[in-house]
């Protein structure tokens, strides 16, 4: 079997938060969905070593909206004893992200950031360019993102960003996909970067780029339903999800949480899976894994 992962990143993205918890579009209760994806954040992923939040925060960039997100937020990082990673979105202003999350940095500037945690390293890059809603970055953050990969740690590097480096299955939102995979690919090609988080569609999803695998968190303000007839888009206030992200020295693995309280029922009670685990290796593949009759 394989061992316990080397460390666990909780990625959740695009809250679309506004001033007041005030609903989007008056329909969504982003402030709401918000805090059961946190209580849930909890019980899911207790063993995290980091949170990531994968851009679009705010969904109008109001100082207020980033005061709630950090308020909900911080005391489940607190908790379980997790930094948080936030990237921004192309719904994010840097300036006000920075003044009320506490980021360093000049206003302006993007908003980028290294975190290394035990043998893992967590690179964010600002995929947003001010004034505009589809993605890219500038040689200045090439040359800033080259030098953040050096010297990698022993379980190398996770690279977040908002706009995923991924073919669009909507048409009308590849006007907004991340414009400068090129250079991406130049600076990724010399770097140690295990997998690529993101966000921005709203949908859950994977891929490749430049021979890395890209994991898409979905919302937990609102899906894109990706079923509903084109050419229209069709979101549902439903479906929100956050993604656990586990690494191991020779793989990494990512399963979807749902994010909002829901009714279930255990398909295995809690006594039963605590017995289970109490035996020795070999009595618990015969107790769980052999067939009966």
């Amino acid at each position: 079997m394989h061992p316990e992962p080397a460390a666990v990143i909780a990625h959740l993205s695009d809250t679309h938060l506004l001033a007041g918890g005030a609903a989007l579009a008056d329909l969504v209760d982003t402030e709401g969905h918000l805090r059961e994806t946190a209580a849930r954040l909890a019980v899911a992923a207790a063993d995290a070593d980091a949170i990531v939040v994968s851009g679009d925060v705010a969904d109008l960039g109001e100082p207020e909206a980033y005061a709630l997100a950090r308020e909900i937020l911080e005391p489940v990082a607190d908790g379980i004893g997790a930094p948080i990673v936030w990237a921004a979105g192309n719904h994010d202003e840097r300036a006000a992200m920075r003044a009320a999350l506490g980021l360093p940095g000049e206003p302006d500037d993007p908003v980028d950031s290294v975190l290394e945690v035990g043998d893992l390293r967590i690179v964010s890059l600002d995929t947003s360019l001010p004034g505009w809603h589809h993605g890219g970055f500038d040689e200045g953050q090439a040359e800033w993102l080259a030098a953040a990969l050096v010297d990698p740690p022993r379980l190398g590097s996770v690279l977040v960003m908002h706009h995923p480096p991924l073919p669009y299955r909507s048409r009308l939102m590849r006007l907004l996909e991340f414009r400068d995979e090129a250079r991406l690919a130049d600076v990724l090609g010399a770097g140690d970067v295990r997998a690529i988080l993101s966000g921005h569609l709203h949908v859950g999803g994977s891929g490749t780029f430049a021979e890395i695998p890209v994991v898409l968190a979905s919302a937990t303000s609102y899906a894109d339903d990706l079923g509903g007839p084109p050419p229209a888009m069709h979101g549902i206030d439903a479906t929100q999800s956050f993604n656990l992200v586990e690494v191991y020295a020779d793989a990494i693995a990512h399963s979807v949480v749902p994010a909002l309280v829901h009714e279930s029922r255990e398909t295995l009670p809690a006594h039963v899976v605590e017995q289970v685990l109490q035996l020795d290796p070999a009595d618990r593949m015969e107790r769980f894994s052999r067939k009966q009759g």
